[in-house]
This record gives C-alpha cells, structure tokens and sequence, in this order.
C-alpha cells in the first residue's frame, strides 16, 4: 500500500492498493510450473480528483504482456499515447523445461488488462498472448528472451503479430 498527501503533505492526494502473488511447482525431471498474479488500484482522496501519468498503471513488455509494446495496454489518449490507468491486474502461467545446464526452454501464457477508473475491473475485456522462450541462466546475470503472439486485445490495442522481449534478472 502507497499513501500519498493528506497529513503527510505534498503536491498530490493519491493512494495505491497492490498484491501479487508467485507460485512455482516442480513437476518431473527438473520441469517447472509457474503462475504469477498481480493486481492493483491508485485512486485520489480528499479534495484532489486526479492521478498523476506518473503514478498511473500500465501493463506490456517483457515483465508482463509479453505479446505487447511495452506499457501499451490500457487507456490512451486522443493521439494513441498510452495515459495509463487506476486499475489493473495480470497473471501468468508458464512452463519450463531443461536443455542443457543452464539453458531452459519456456511456454507461457498472459493476460491482464488496466482499467481508466479505480475499482473498474470487467473481466469480460482483457488483452493476452501466448508464446516461447528460453532461459539463460548465467551466474548474476540471467537473461530471458521470448517471443509472444497476442491472442485477445482490448478496444485501445490491435492484435498485430508477434513481438520478441528481452529482459535481465529473475521474475519472482
């Protein structure tokens, strides 16, 4: 939780509620099962009815909607530029298995979606993808390179082809 203005002062009155959740099961021979799931709101209080674009909520990219531009789902503008949202969620499944030391294959699944108004959650739209990937697991420096198609986009996003993502680091 993420409580800003009021007593404590400062420009903007704005709270944020979040939880994620990961969970991580080992099958047979070393394949991992894996589902994740986040969701969150930021609202204003008090007299102040907006949320700064800063502390708004976007989803896309390699760390979420992996078939996405990066923080491209949800609410955009009159131009198309992403203006981001008070409420959202996504969960993941993904599935792993060995290659060789060090090297791991990877099938996932996404979906999630951000909402303009806090509370607003109407599962029936959503944006999700599916896709492939490998796992490079190099001491300090892991790196994950996936490739996803999205399935099902919302009014704001096309379902355009694939997208490959990059990243660095662990997913927890």
């Amino acid at each position: 939780a993420m409580y800003a203005g009021g007593p404590l002062a400062g420009d903007v009155d704005i709270y944020q509620l979040e939880a994620q959740t990961a969970a991580y099961w080992p099958i047979w021979f070393d394949h991992v099962f894996n589902l994740r799931g986040w969701i969150a709101v930021v609202d204003s209080h008090g007299s102040e009815d907006r949320v700064p674009l800063f502390d708004r909520l976007f989803l896309g990219g390699a760390r979420t909607l992996r078939g996405f531009k990066y923080r491209k789902v949800g609410p955009k503008d009159e131009d198309g530029e992403p203006i981001g949202g008070r409420s959202g969620w996504y969960a993941t499944a993904e599935y792993t298995i060995p290659v060789v030391d060090k090297l791991r294959f990877a099938t996932f699944y996404d979906m999630g979606m951000v909402y303009d108004e806090a509370y607003e959650f109407e599962t029936s739209e959503y944006n999700s993808d599916w896709g492939v990937g490998i796992r490079l697991d190099f001491p300090g420096f892991p790196l994950r390179l996936d490739y996803a198609w999205p399935l099902e986009a919302d009014e704001f996003n096309d379902r355009s082809s694939g997208r490959f993502q990059f990243s660095i680091g662990y997913v927890f």
